[in-house]
């Protein structure tokens, strides 16, 4: 490892370069501090006085680098110079920093990150030039993750994929023959005015589509979260930045989250220009828009447990008052897919009945295969769908911008529940549809949000998503539309006849 950096210390007032020479000379123990016996720290190459500002080159291998080494000068620097002249040492300016240093393992395709003004590869050493680090950058110890990152992105390529991460643990026996609809029902089901679009992944849900969701929903709510016990709760939508940064996302899947954007003002008479125009055009105008609003605030729920984690964060908690099982149905999830969304199977704005829970390891284990065994019964017995049940890759870490390594366990950290469908999905050229995922965090959540046990014990959580939206698509697959035709167990929970969409109302 090599590390080279050349920086100004911009003083509040002159010095002699005596003065600077005895400084120097005080510094120069702390840059070998902590060093192994007989290793090397960071080197003052060479320094000079230019008017009330002084420059200096520092150099390193592995330790005491010069990021971490010129916040030592600073300190040690400032206190002298205090006492002696009364000076002080107003900014740290970076103006070269090069690292070069031998990698693991060579990338596979281009790296880019942030403050690296260039970055170069030969066989598995990495040469970089920095820009950009200021005394903030020193401080927060961004050049220590900038190269965290730099190999973390080079181990994901290594990484392999959901897909080739995927194995089938359980599967039912081939049902395509009994589904009433063999091509996407989405046209059928707005043509009869069970939905009707609305937006890009938005769709107005009507009478008759609206009860069966409900029906599925209470139905998964009765067969699962009573008979196991969870507790309802109502989760906030609206999520903000910190949250999201604390549960990986913003590092993660920042082009997947719809974002909110506050107005930069209430003052009406900021926005005249901006209504004036939609008056007199009789346009939207985003444009003139986007212009009066602010930075993102907020991100729109994406997986609707975000809350829940935040409940405990810098918390000390007891392990054995658990566990704590919640769910959560209020209001809707929302992610920005990609493609274009034209049926109801993939959707911008969708219900979710999100199930979290937080205990011991071996309580959050159980629970999750409690809750993915009684939604797979459901699946099998009353909808009578043809199903499969893979063990796959953790989703929360790819949404953190994490990759998860092939280690072997005694139980899966994912398990997604897909249906099988007899034609290709609308919106993904793909004969099956993912309807829940069933997940143990271990104590993924628990650092991040820096939960505390009171004996220093492990805190684990879960989740499991199933959404009414798509067991709704696939019931109506499965048995039509002909209400007689529907299982009893859902329409017990809708009456004697299924509310329709009065069509006599349109004259045209």
């Amino acid at each position: 490892m090599r590390f080279l950096m050349e920086a100004r210390l911009i003083l509040s007032d002159k010095i002699d370069e005596e003065v600077l020479k005895e400084g120097i000379e005080i510094v120069k123990p702390v840059l070998s501090r902590g060093v192994p016996k007989g290793k090397k720290g960071c080197e003052i190459l060479e320094y000079r006085l230019e008017d009330n500002t002084i420059y200096i080159k520092l150099q390193s291998g592995r330790y005491v680098r010069p990021h971490d080494a010129i916040l030592r000068i600073n300190k040690r620097l400032s206190e002298f110079l205090g006492r002696k002249r009364r000076v002080g040492i107003r900014e740290i300016l970076v103006d070269r920093y090069e690292i070069e240093y031998e990698l693991d393992k060579k990338p596979l395709k281009e790296i880019k990150l942030p403050f690296v003004d260039e970055i170069k590869f030969e066989d598995n050493k990495v040469f970089l030039k920095l820009k950009d680090i200021d005394t903030e950058a020193l401080e927060k110890k961004f050049v220590d993750r900038l190269l965290r990152r730099l190999e973390e992105k080079i181990n994901q390529q290594y990484i392999l994929g959901k897909a080739e991460f995927s194995r089938v643990v359980k599967e039912s026996e081939p049902k395509l023959h009994k589904y009433k609809f063999k091509k996407d029902p989405t046209e059928e089901l707005a043509k009869n005015l069970w939905v009707k679009h609305f937006a890009r992944g938005v769709w107005i849900i009507l009478p008759s589509y609206a009860s069966l969701m409900r029906a599925i929903e209470e139905l998964v709510v009765d067969k699962i979260a009573k008979e196991l016990g969870f507790v309802e709760v109502f989760y906030p939508k609206i999520i903000p930045l910190e949250v999201m940064l604390r549960k990986g996302q913003l590092a993660g899947i920042p082009n997947e989250i719809l974002w909110v954007c506050p107005p930069k003002t209430r003052d009406i008479t900021a926005w005249q220009s901006y209504v004036d125009y939609v008056k007199i055009t009789g346009k939207t105008a985003p444009e003139k828009l986007y212009e009066m609003l602010d930075y993102p605030e907020f991100g729109l729920a994406y997986a609707q447990c975000e809350p829940f984690y935040e409940i405990f964060a810098k918390k000390t908690l007891d392990v054995d008052k658990m566990p704590l099982k919640f769910y959560d149905r209020y209001g809707p999830t929302y992610r920005h897919e990609s493609g274009g969304l034209k049926g109801l199977e993939r959707l911008t704005e969708f219900k979710r009945i999100e199930f979290t829970w937080i205990g011991s390891k071996e309580d959050v284990i159980d629970i999750r295969d409690s809750v993915r065994d009684k939604a797979v019964e459901i699946i099998d017995k009353i909808f009578d769908l043809e199903w499969k049940l893979e063990a796959t890759t953790a989703v929360y870490l790819e949404h953190a911008g994490e990759k998860e390594e092939v280690v072997e366990k005694d139980y899966a950290r994912t398990y997604d529940l897909t249906v099988k469908l007899p034609f290709e999905t609308a919106s993904k050229k793909e004969r099956e549809l993912e309807i829940a995922s069933f997940h143990v965090h271990e104590d993924f959540y628990a650092k991040r949000f820096k939960w505390k046990e009171r004996k220093r014990r492990e805190i684990w959580s879960g989740c499991a998503g199933i959404s009414p939206s798509r067991w709704a698509y696939v019931f109506v697959v499965r048995y039509g539309i002909n209400y007689d035709e529907w299982p009893k167990e859902i329409k017990r929970y809708i009456g004697e006849r299924l509310p329709e969409f009065p069509k006599d109302v349109f004259v045209d």
